[in-house]
């Protein structure tokens, strides 16, 4: 199988390094910024890395984890309260009910907006006309958040099934031909800018984990992955030097598309992974680093996803004290 790649010194330090962002003395209470409130992501963050760790709390069942979650959102309208980044609202809601199904627990209210958009097939088409596009990356967390969030809580014969195949057939219509990903901006439209950017593959990658939650085949496997291959960068990550959310969606889209088409380009898939985990395995274990430049709460989630699906589909590739586990395949967002 070649080189392995050893996390051990990173788990070693991560208790410290969570602990840094700690801002009350209750379960469950995290800051998105050392020294900050309570917020949000930052409890919700720490959730998502200790279930791909390994290490959820345990003692009350994580009720005060979700306690602590639920203490952001609106009774009225659902959404939850959110700081710091500049996430869409549906972003922070669906990371949250998707926190909160981790801990095994759900909101305490209803997100409204997840049963406006459900209604009907025309509800749908209306709603996604409206999606801002030309911003895919970010503009498809208003396209993934709805879906996750009436996946993780819908109930038998509330419309859900209904709503999920009306978002699937309106997106397998418009899936670009040449690279699987959804290019409708503006800047596309006018060919002033390519279909195949690492916006275009991450904004993709937020549909594609609906299609595998629903457990329905993705559009065009073989061309996401000539795609996500091409964009991978000669140091394994597909944005700079630091690991994070956009690692998890170049992985993430070749592991799964190449699995979806027969194991199509295998070898290349598993040099990716190699090229990343050699990388992320350099970066995370120097203390330095982890400490300096993983300076929010948010960044560090999708680099442990990201490498937990390598170790996913090739075990033998990641050592680490306790396996490290795919979120995605708990809770359908990140």
């Amino acid at each position: 199988m070649g080189d392995s790649f050893d996390f051990r010194p990173f788990e070693s330090m991560y208790e410290e390094w969570e602990e840094g962002f700690r801002s009350g003395n209750n379960p469950g209470e995290f800051s998105y910024r050392r020294g900050g409130p309570t917020s949000l992501y930052g409890s919700a963050d720490m959730v998502f890395n200790r279930y791909i760790l390994g290490r959820m709390p345990n003692g009350d069942g994580g009720i005060a984890w979700a306690s602590v979650i639920n203490r952001f959102q609106n009774p009225k309208t659902g959404w939850y309260k959110k700081r710091y980044t500049f996430h869409f609202r549906s972003h922070t809601a669906a990371y949250a009910v998707a926190a909160l199904r981790l801990l095994g627990h759900a909101p305490a209210h209803p997100v409204r907006k997840a049963e406006r958009a459900a209604r009907s097939r025309r509800s749908v088409e209306r709603w996604l006309t409206r999606v801002p596009w030309s911003i895919i990356w970010p503009g498809s967390h208003e396209v993934a958040g709805i879906p996750a969030i009436r996946l993780m809580t819908g109930q038998p014969g509330d419309g859900t099934e209904e709503f999920l195949e009306n978002w699937k057939s309106w997106l397998d219509a418009r899936v670009h031909p040449e690279t699987g990903f959804w290019s409708r901006g503006l800047m596309q439209k006018l060919k002033l800018r390519g279909t195949l950017t690492k916006e275009e593959m991450g904004g993709a990658f937020h549909m594609y984990f609906i299609y595998e939650a629903m457990g329905r085949p993705w559009p065009l496997p073989e061309k996401i992955v000539d795609a996500t291959l091409s964009l991978q960068n000669e140091n394994g990550f597909w944005d700079k030097d630091v690991s994070y959310c956009i690692d998890l969606d170049g992985i993430y889209c070749l592991t799964r598309s190449s699995r979806n088409a027969g194991r199509y380009r295998a070898k290349d898939v598993e040099a990716a992974c190699r090229r990343y985990l050699k990388r992320a395995e350099a970066t995370l274990n120097d203390r330095a680093f982890l400490f300096g430049r993983y300076d929010n709460s948010h960044r560090l989630p999708g680099a442990l996803a990201a490498v937990a699906e390598c170790a996913l589909f090739y075990p033998d590739m990641v050592k680490s004290m306790t396996p490290w586990r795919q979120s995605l395949d708990a809770a359908c967002f990140i």
